[in-house]
């Protein structure tokens, strides 16, 4: 279990810089409960958790898929020419919204 925890926070760190950032960016969990289970403290079901987050590190990579790709369409229709983010919030409620409907 613990190889499996310290490979499980490595994959998050590697991906996100800090557990926190994570967290802040997967707000299905819970912060604290992601710290106890990566800590190898958490008193509930620990491989539900363990799965919970899994899935959620799994997710964020679709998420930044289609969110790129509804970005670049939308971009490339724009009558911006420049890079902008200012759209970046609206693409990433979409593709959250994409997500939601394929997960169902």
């Amino acid at each position: 279990m613990g190889q499996e925890l310290d490979g499980l926070r490595q994959a998050i760190v590697d991906k996100y810089g800090t557990v926190h950032k994570f967290c802040r960016r997967s707000p299905q969990l819970n912060r604290s409960t992601v710290y106890m289970v990566l800590n190898g403290n958490y008193p509930g079901n620990m491989a539900g958790q363990i799965k919970r987050i899994k899935q959620a590190l799994a997710d964020q990579d679709k998420s930044e898929d289609v969110f790129q790709a509804i970005k670049t369409e939308a971009c490339r229709r724009c009558a911006v020419t420049v890079p902008c983010d200012k759209c970046d919030k609206m693409f990433k409620a979409q593709a959250s919204a994409v997500l939601q409907i394929f997960s169902s």
